[in-house]
């Protein structure tokens, strides 16, 4: 465990499974961030995946258990609670971190949402009492509880299509350190190719991502550039194989995952998001921030908190390859110019002034 002084102006807790992935780069943002702010920052995390360093100014908890079911992780969570408390605010940041936190319920416990946790399931009935059961746990979990979500489509999903009654929600985006992803944008990669290029980077998961409908896309506008997917994920061998049914060898290329994506962003011609949902698209604003053009599906959440304006005609339905084929057109056609402006109300520093409104809100009233 690292060391931290505690701060004066509020102690905080940011629970999860992990620091990995996409939702592990928004916590720890928003740690340093809230550090930055001056207030006193801990992370609790209870498998060993750490995709990034932590700074020392941060106190990084490793939760301990020989069995990592939830009730193990809850009472090793109460016991972390119990030696290092009281935080003004505990937020879980995953629907497992959410469940744990729900079974010991400390003061100032928050439950942040980032991902819709939609899922396709087949048009059968059996498929549809999935669907319906799958729907019914989110609601049970959310039912009651005070609620932070990273996109207002996530807010408006889980009130209005789960019909979830929490005891209080509100958005706040994810944060973002634009200088810092411009500074690693001047990177030097060799790999990048030299000529136009396309890209979509996410995980290669046909489920989420929908890699399959990028493909089909990409087939049909027929680009004269060739298009890269960075990224790795259990689908990669069966994205090989549509790419190769799909006769696209020699134009598309898997070049896994980089720890510095942002090169290669910035010299990309176009991004392409092509995900069924999401909570909270990190990429797209990623590549705003180094002037490249996206064009995205409108998921349930998200992309449509960020592709706002002119920018919204370059948003197409979910599983919709001849639009999203369409859009990609258009955009390598023209598109309008990415002003700075159109991004800054999601800076890490604005963001850290909204969360610290919020636990003064708190630790006032007790409410979100």
């Amino acid at each position: 465990m690292q060391q931290s002084n505690d701060a004066s102006l509020g102690r905080i807790l940011l629970f999860n499974n992990a620091l990995s992935g996409g939702a592990g780069r928004s916590i720890l943002t928003l740690a340093q961030a809230l550090d930055r702010e001056g207030f006193a920052v801990h992370l609790a995390i209870y498998e060993s995946k750490i995709d990034y360093p932590v700074p020392e100014s941060i106190v990084l908890h490793r939760l301990s258990t020989e069995e990592k079911n939830k009730k193990t992780v809850a009472e090793a969570l109460k016991q972390l609670l119990d030696k290092h408390g009281p935080f003004d605010m505990v937020m879980s940041n995953s629907s497992p971190a959410n469940r744990i936190l729900s079974m010991i319920d400390p003061p100032g416990t928050i439950h942040c949402i980032r991902s819709a946790e939609t899922k396709r399931f087949p048009d059968t009935p059996m498929g549809r009492l999935r669907s319906m059961w799958r729907r019914r746990r989110y609601r049970r979990l959310y039912d009651g509880k005070r609620l932070l979500t990273v996109s207002s489509g996530l807010e408006s999903y889980i009130i209005r299509d789960l019909g979830a009654r929490p005891a209080s929600i509100r958005t706040i985006y994810n944060p973002f350190e634009l200088a810092e992803i411009r500074r690693l944008a001047a990177t030097e990669d060799p790999e990048i190719p030299t000529g136009e290029f396309l890209i979509h980077v996410g995980r290669l998961d046909l489920v989420h991502k929908r890699q399959d409908v990028l493909l089909e896309a990409y087939k049909l506008a027929d680009p004269p550039m060739p298009l890269v997917l960075l990224g790795e994920g259990r689908d990669g061998e069966k994205i090989r194989h549509l790419i190769k049914h799909l006769g696209l060898e020699k134009r598309v290329s898997l070049i896994g995952r980089r720890s510095n994506p942002y090169p290669w962003i910035s010299k990309a011609r176009l991004l392409i998001l092509s995900s069924d949902f999401e909570g909270f698209p990190r990429v797209l604003i990623e590549a705003f921030a180094l002037e490249t053009p996206v064009v995205s599906t409108d998921c349930p959440s998200g992309p449509s908190d960020i592709l706002t304006g002119d920018f919204s005609t370059f948003l197409s339905p979910p599983d919709d390859a001849g639009k999203l084929a369409e859009n990609i057109g258009k955009a390598l056609s023209g598109y309008p110019k990415i002003e700075p402006e159109l991004i800054e109300r999601f800076d890490s520093t604005i963001i850290a002034k909204e969360y610290a409104d919020l636990i003064r809100t708190m630790k006032g009233k007790n409410v979100v």
